[in-house]
């Protein structure tokens, strides 16, 4: 079963690096990979900015930079998919940093209420009530968060959109975390529990 999954995995990676070869070639392929990872990187953008026409504006510099530099993308390295992160984030950066903002990205981590319903958190705090929390964390603990719990991403992905390794990506999770629950009193996180009990 495990070998059956691994092939399936192979066999969609090299037909997108099949797509990938034929849109260095002729940009028209680009729509197939811009389809598919449209949703995925607009809700990411749209988590960190919380503005959608904003979001709007990073996502189609993100998409037209892909697009543009597409032939230096190499299949050996990292995923596209965590190669399109990769911009994304740099693009949100770009943004704040025009803004003069930037020292303030630590406050702009935000989930629109459509989005967060798609996140099955089980019987865990709401986002309503973490939510005011996590906006202080730096930007690196947000990243971090933001990927792992409401982008869904395993630790593999994380470490290749953030360039570290994955223990490193395993780590500073766990230390974000640890931010994070210090960073909420002790009675509001017992009466967050009592509720979802």
């Amino acid at each position: 079963m495990i070998r059956r999954f691994a092939l399936m995995k192979g066999d969609k990676m090299e037909e997108e690096r099949k797509i990938i070869l034929r849109a260095k070639k002729d940009i028209k392929a680009f729509n197939y990979l811009y389809e598919k990872y449209f949703p995925r990187i607009f809700n990411y953008v749209n988590m960190r900015v919380q503005n959608r026409d904003i979001t709007e504006e990073i996502v189609s510099n993100v998409f037209y930079k892909a697009m543009k530099k597409l032939y230096l993308f190499k299949f050996q390295k990292i995923p596209f998919s965590a190669w399109l992160y990769r911009i994304s984030i740099s693009e949100i950066s770009n943004y704040f940093r025009k803004e003069k903002k930037h020292s303030k990205l630590n406050q702009n981590l935000y989930i629109e209420k459509s989005i967060y319903k798609s996140v099955d958190m089980g019987n865990t705090p709401s986002y309503e009530f973490i939510y005011k929390y996590i906006r202080m964390l730096n930007i690196t603990d947000q990243e971090i968060i933001t990927l792992r719990y409401f982008d869904k991403k395993s630790f593999e992905e994380i470490s290749q959109i953030m360039n570290i390794k994955e223990n490193t990506a395993r780590v500073r999770l766990h230390r974000s975390l640890k931010k994070l629950q210090s960073l909420i009193p002790e009675q509001e996180w017992k009466n967050e529990n009592r509720r979802i009990s």
